[in-house]
């Protein structure tokens, strides 16, 4: 079950640099990769997690 109250985002950036014949460099290439999605809820052990109605409640 994924926590509609946690949110995450993992950004990895990657760059390479490009060279000519002469070993001299020329320009770059760079990648941003942005993963968005919900946490897992682990129902006892989250925060967000009523026992009592067995759902994940709001946080303020």
């Amino acid at each position: 079950m994924k926590c509609p109250e946690r949110f995450m985002i993992v950004q990895q950036n990657l760059r390479g640099y490009l060279y000519n014949e002469n070993i001299q460099l020329t320009g770059d290439n760079h990648i941003l990769i942005e993963k968005q999605e919900f946490c897992d809820c682990y129902e006892e052990e989250c925060v967000a997690w009523d026992k009592e109605k067995k759902v994940c409640r709001k946080i303020n």
